[in-house]
């Protein structure tokens, strides 16, 4: 018993590390293929650009320097007033905003630039704002603005009593004053002989939403506090651009500016504008968890994100925030990418979008490659730190003499992801799906778990296969792949092609998987055997008797021992010899499964094949006993 139980478990042992060495080639194959990919796209880019970019647009210039350093000298050329702000001869600020990213991951100065976009700072007039003055008991408050004095009171039921002005208008039902669009430039002064708080409240115009201003002030009685309204838009000329303004916010926040006279327009304004994906931008200045649910949540079919109409666009743009990071929907989205990747590398052939999701899945830093403006060219993470979003660093120190790509700054510390009860949600096994509810990841979600937002964790059922799947085949978005057809089996959506393997040649992809399976089902076979040799070595024996084969104990050729029986039939026909009578008594239906020896009848004389019977015989009737 103890030998089987030794045997058993070095069995296991070897069924354990085949399976290991299978699961390393299968990943390191696919992490060749994958970085395989990504080489085709960058030299797909590069084809495209060829000696110069002349044939761009502008787009496509500084996503392309934006993504491989390409086409420096033809962004700046296209600028106006020395690259002060793009495109030549018609600024706007999203343009601008994108040349500024891409010239300074390349090295090159931008300040002109930046100093030109703060300049078209504007005062949205789609948001209206309030002052807020609360006492936990009723006060009188005087409130001084352009030179004169206002008196209110406030209630023990925190109601004011009166207007204070022409630019501080009673409302919502008195319990604030409303700040009229023609004093945004004010600042007003409040002192109350209680103790007191202020703050400023906003929304936009037509909205019952109110967002609270991060910003507030207290002060003992006769203390003094001190509230004025700070919010701007970016415009093209007098008309507030909302997508401009988020990637100015963006790219500034990301070179140290102070963004926050920003903030309560893009906030407030954010749902009139999902089509530019404004979580994405949102999380990356201010890292608030809310907006990285959002953009998770936003994710189609486990693969992409649409907002814009263009699929790889929007989601380069979704996962711009999450350089760095291992997230799954991340990781869904390479897949997808790599699925419907173009033969020639690109994606649709279409530079901006090739360029765009480089520069945010798989982005290069060479900054030091540029005109050097204090650059090191020495690499954050392969330095043993982190490139992180600059609102994401919190608990660790912004590392400035090392280098990462667009956008982020080198951290000692990695960007820290709540738990899901952080989030708010709960975490459902690998047996449970997120009912009513959305998917996203969490810091403390491990393989096979995910954190369900907003929903409950409740039990799979039995999911329905497409007719594509149980042919063998592949949904897909954008037509087949190499080595593949389409065919007639349905998918689950409408829109995908059914993909199956074509009849004629074979990929390498292909091939590898066929040698594992191979590799696979040997180790099977040699497991099986093993732990039946008893029963195969009976078997052989008897197909060995049964087509005449010899003995140990005989020769093929020269003198041996005298053979009994019937005569050696002509070469090329089958020897049949008589095999002793041997008999073992299977059990039936109602018998005792130990098997029983019956009667055997041995010759005197026993050949080597004779005895290793007798052998197996033997510890067979042990074993029954």
């Amino acid at each position: 018993m103890r030998k089987k139980v030794v045997v058993g478990i070095f069995i296991s042992l070897i069924f354990f590390t085949a399976i290991l060495s299978l699961v390393s080639v299968s990943a390191a194959t696919n992490s060749t293929d994958e970085q395989k990919k990504i080489d085709d796209a960058y030299k797909c880019l590069e084809d495209k650009a060829g000696t110069d970019c002349s044939t761009f647009s502008l787009e496509e210039k500084t996503f392309s320097l934006l993504a491989d350093n390409l086409c420096r000298s033809e962004v700046i050329s296209d600028s106006s007033n020395e690259s002060q702000c793009w495109p030549s001869g018609s600024c706007k600020v999203k343009t601008t905003a994108q040349a500024v990213l891409a010239l300074d991951n390349s090295g090159t100065n931008t300040e002109k630039a930046q100093d030109w976009l703060m300049a078209q700072n504007r005062t949205p007039t789609e948001l209206a704002w309030y002052l807020e003055i609360e006492s936990s008991e009723p006060t009188t408050c005087t409130v001084s603005y352009s030179g004169r004095d206002y008196n209110v009171n406030i209630g023990e039921n925190k109601k004011i009593s009166n207007n204070a002005g022409a630019c501080l208008v009673l409302s919502q039902d008195d319990y604030w004053l409303r700040i009229a669009p023609s004093c945004y430039d004010e600042e007003f002064e409040v002192s109350c002989n209680q103790n007191f708080l202020t703050t400023l409240l906003f929304k936009k115009a037509t909205s019952s939403t109110i967002h609270v201003s991060d910003k507030s002030s207290s002060a003992s009685a006769e203390g003094t506090t001190t509230e004025s309204v700070n919010s701007f838009c970016l415009a093209d000329g007098n008309v507030c651009s909302y997508e401009g303004t988020l990637w100015a916010a963006m790219v500034l926040d990301s070179l140290g500016k102070d963004v926050s006279q920003y903030m309560p327009y893009l906030v407030t304004l954010a749902d009139d504008n999902s089509k530019y994906i404004p979580e994405s931008f949102l999380y990356f200045i201010t890292a608030d968890e809310k907006y990285r649910t959002e953009i998770l949540a936003g994710q189609k079919s486990d693969k992409w994100w649409i907002a814009s109409g263009d699929k790889f666009y929007d989601t380069s743009l979704a996962l711009l925030p999450f350089q760095g990071e291992d997230i799954s929907e991340k990781t869904n989205s390479k897949q997808w990418l790599f699925d419907v990747q173009g033969t020639d590398g690109c994606w649709e052939s279409n530079v901006r979008d090739t360029a765009f999701i480089l520069a945010s899945l798989w982005p290069q830093s060479f900054s030091s490659s540029g005109s050097g403006d204090g650059y090191t060219g020495l690499d954050c993470e392969s330095s043993g730190y982190y490139c992180v979003p600059s609102g994401s660093v919190t608990g660790g120190e912004i590392l400035s003499e090392y280098d990462c790509p667009a956008l982020y700054k080198c951290s000692t510390s990695p960007v820290q992801q709540q738990t899901c009860s952080e989030l708010g949600g709960s975490l459902c096994s690998s047996n449970q799906i997120c009912q009513g509810g959305t998917i996203i990841s969490s810091g403390d979600s491990n393989f096979g778990e995910s954190c369900c937002i907003q929903g409950t964790c409740t039990a799979k059922t039995t999911p329905l296969t497409s007719e594509c799947v149980l042919a063998g085949g592949v949904c897909r978005t954008y037509g087949c792949g190499d080595g593949e057809q389409s065919s007639t089996a349905v998918c689950d959506f409408s829109g995908e092609t059914c993909c199956v393997p074509s009849n004629s040649g074979s990929s390498s992809g292909s091939g590898g998987k066929f040698w594992l399976w191979f590799f696979f089902t040997l180790i099977i076979l040699v497991v099986v055997g093993i732990f039946f040799r008893d029963k195969l070595r009976i078997y052989w024996l008897k197909m060995k008797s049964k087509f005449g084969g010899k003995s140990s104990g005989s020769s093929s050729s020269g003198p041996g021992p005298r053979r009994f029986g019937p005569p050696s039939p002509p070469h090329g026909m089958l020897s049949r010899r008589p095999f002793p009578e041997r008999r073992i008594l299977l059990p039936g239906p109602s018998q005792s499964p130990k098997p029983r020896l019956v009667s055997s009848h041995l010759p005197t004389g026993k050949s080597g094949a004779q005895k290793e019977l007798d052998e197996v015989l033997k510890k067979l009737k042990e074993m029954g006993k």
